[in-house]
């Protein structure tokens, strides 16, 4: 896969028998959208932050597959992150909804965490501790719900494509496409004049024309 190739800096680990591996892109696309040369230290807890937050997301999807018997390994890159699985046995659409949801429900339990700890730490506040937790809860509760958008290949998109297959929906890739290119546009829209968050509007632009670039395809036309 383009700009995900092993290379020798790559950052290797392992949780709960899950092989994880962090591409160098994933600190230089941080660095880049946490740039500010004068203040190092927000900088590097905004990445921490970061890193900790998508780990825990690609880890729910993972353990989820994990536990209905496909193998999995997670890589993190450009910000992001991927759960890969081989799904070669057992696999039906209430399986691959239950691990593309786990991914933003880890992150969620991980927000409800870090309101308990804000709550029990409101008596002693520290600017270090204010900090990561507004990152936390940023990262996991907002990030967490665009993510659950019907946009594909979010994973409210891939929710939403295992739902209409689970419906019997004729064409359901099609389809799922479809409502991607009018929600991934809507969310562009919004990102881009109401919120005037540039980088959220490019995402969801790009996500909105991949999809349209599906539809154009001759399979689906």
């Amino acid at each position: 896969m383009f700009g995900i190739e092993p290379t020798p800096f790559d950052l290797r680990m392992i949780a709960f028998r899950i092989p994880i591996r962090v591409h160098p892109s994933f600190w230089i696309a941080g660095l880049l959208f946490s740039w500010s040369p004068n203040h190092p230290d927000l900088m590097f807890l905004w990445i921490m932050c970061l890193f900790v937050s998508i780990l825990v997301h690609e880890l729910g999807h993972a353990v989820m597959a994990e536990a209905f018997g496909w193998p999995s390994e997670v890589l993190l890159y450009w910000c992001g992150g991927l759960a890969f699985s081989n799904r070669h046995h057992n696999r039906t659409h209430w399986r691959d909804i239950a691990v593309s949801l786990a991914g933003p429900f880890a992150g969620f339990g991980l927000f409800g965490l870090t309101v308990v700890v804000a709550i029990l730490l409101k008596k002693y506040p520290h600017p270090i501790s204010r900090v990561v937790i507004f990152n936390l809860i940023q990262i996991n509760l907002f990030w967490g719900l665009v993510n659950l958008l019907p946009v594909y290949p979010l994973d409210g998109g891939q929710v939403c494509q295992s739902l209409l297959a689970w419906s019997r929906f004729r064409n359901p890739v099609r389809t799922s496409a479809q409502i991607s290119v009018l929600a991934g546009g809507a969310a562009a829209v919004f990102f881009f004049s109401y919120l005037n968050q540039p980088f959220g509007g490019m995402l969801f632009a790009m996500l909105c024309l991949q999809n349209l670039a599906t539809l154009q395809t001759s399979e689906f036309r």
